[in-house]
C-alpha cells in the first residue's frame, strides 16, 4: 500500500474493511483510507487497529514519539482529512484496557462508519 494505494475492488464491495497493525507504517495513510472508504458499502465500517509496539526504523516519523492517546487522535485525523465526505461517525476504543494496566500489549481501534 505504500507504493500503490488502489485496492482493485468495486465501489461499495465490502461491509467491513480492516487495517490491522499497519497504519503506523503507511507513507500516505489518507490515500489508503480514502480508497478503503470507497470500497465500503453504505453503513459499512473501516476498522483500524494498532498497539504501542512499533519498529521505529520502519514507522513514519509522524507516528514515533507520540502517546497512545495521540495515536488515536492521529488516526481520527487521517480519516477526517482523507477527503472522503462519506464518514458518518468516527469512534475510538481501548480494546484491551486491562492489558495496558498489567504491563501487557495494549490494542486500540478507530472505527469509521460510512454514510
Amino acid at each position: 500500500l505504500n507504493t500503490q494505494t488502489a485496492l482493485g475492488f468495486e465501489e461499495g464491495a465490502f461491509d467491513c474493511v480492516l487495517c490491522q497493525l499497519s497504519i503506523d507504517y503507511l507513507v500516505n495513510p489518507t490515500a489508503v483510507i480514502k480508497e478503503a472508504l470507497r470500497t465500503l458499502s453504505p453503513g459499512g465500517e473501516l476498522i483500524i487497529t494498532f498497539s504501542n509496539r512499533v519498529f521505529f526504523t520502519k514507522a513514519v516519523a509522524l507516528w514515533t514519539g507520540k502517546s497512545d492517546l495521540e495515536h488515536l487522535e492521529t488516526v481520527g485525523n487521517y480519516i477526517h482529512f482523507s477527503g472522503a465526505p462519506a464518514v458518518k461517525k468516527i469512534e475510538a476504543f481501548d480494546i484491551l484496557p486491562s492489558a495496558s494496566r498489567s504491563g501487557g500489549d495494549p490494542l486500540y481501534a478507530v472505527i469509521a462508519e460510512k454514510s
